[in-house]
């Protein structure tokens, strides 16, 4: 799907396969999958996405102290006011 045309529906998408990588004990695919996500849904307003990306967050706990999982937790507060 481009992302122009359907961007709400891609940046929910990544969410919610960044989940099942994380759920699979993959980190870094999560991650990416995770970062592209917010990338592209800081530019629509939707209730269901953040629901999504807060999801990611709560999965992402085992992980908390990793630099770079530090760093993700604040992109979806800072860019889409979605607190986890």
């Amino acid at each position: 799907m481009p992302t122009g045309v359907f961007t709400r529906s891609v940046g929910m998408c990544l969410a919610i396969v960044g989940t099942a990588h994380l759920q699979a004990r993959d980190l870094d695919h999560g991650l990416e999958l995770g970062n592209r996500s917010v990338d592209i849904l800081d530019r629509v307003q939707s209730a269901r996405a953040k629901d999504y990306v807060r999801e990611f967050n709560t999965v992402l706990a085992p992980w908390r102290r990793e630099p770079a999982v530090r760093e993700f937790i604040h992109r979806p507060r800072e860019e889409l006011g979605a607190a986890a």
